[in-house]
């Protein structure tokens, strides 16, 4: 039997706020069973979205991340913060699926850099030119079946904390692609049982 998701590609871009630098396109695999849960929420939610991530790893102390997402129309914006940590979230995501690319806003790179420095974390200070030139590059490439999504870490990230981040901002932007898809008149995701 053909299996559609397996045409669902995912090329990530990061920003190392650290190193001050892009990284990527990096593949990320679609596994919708691992958040089927989340996508459910996702698409209930109608547009806009606000949760409780919990991250578990065998031997590793566990982390209540907070999320919120929000269906912008042609793309998707998603945050995640370390639950009762002060200041903004330690991780902002654009995700613009293949389908939205006809309808992307020529000035979507602007917002996002502007909506980074209005968080006004330390990390982003001064980065607002490099993270809107790569986002406006990469949108500026020929559109190919791949979701784009742009990673930003917006404050420095404990180690400890990094391996339970970097699984729930995965967990997120399946969850994210997956929940846009169905008003995307797109057949990339058609076969997903979000039961499963």
């Amino acid at each position: 039997m053909y299996d559609k998701t397996a045409r669902c590609q995912m090329e990530v871009y990061g920003w190392d706020s650290d190193a001050f630098a892009w990284f990527g396109p990096t593949q990320l695999s679609f596994r919708p069973a691992a958040c089927r849960h989340m996508i459910r929420q996702l698409v209930e939610a109608a547009g806009s979205w606000h949760g409780l991530l919990r991250s578990r790893v065998p031997g590793e102390p566990s982390f209540d991340f907070r999320a919120s997402f929000h269906d912008l129309g042609d793309a998707g914006l998603g945050t995640i913060d370390l639950d009762g940590s002060p200041g903004g979230p330690l991780e902002v995501l654009l995700v613009i699926p293949a389908a939205r690319r006809a309808r992307l806003r020529p000035e979507l790179a602007f917002e996002f850099a502007s909506f980074l420095r209005f968080l006004d974390g330390p990390e982003t200070a001064g980065a607002e030119l490099p993270i809107h030139d790569h986002v406006q590059r990469v949108l500026e490439l020929p559109a190919g079946p791949a979701t784009l999504v742009f990673s930003i870490e917006t404050r420095s990230v404990l180690p400890e904390v990094r391996l339970h981040l970097s699984q729930q901002a995965e967990k997120l932007i399946t969850a994210i692609a997956a929940s846009m898809a169905p008003n995307d008149d797109s057949d990339a995701f058609a076969d997903h049982d979000m039961a499963a």
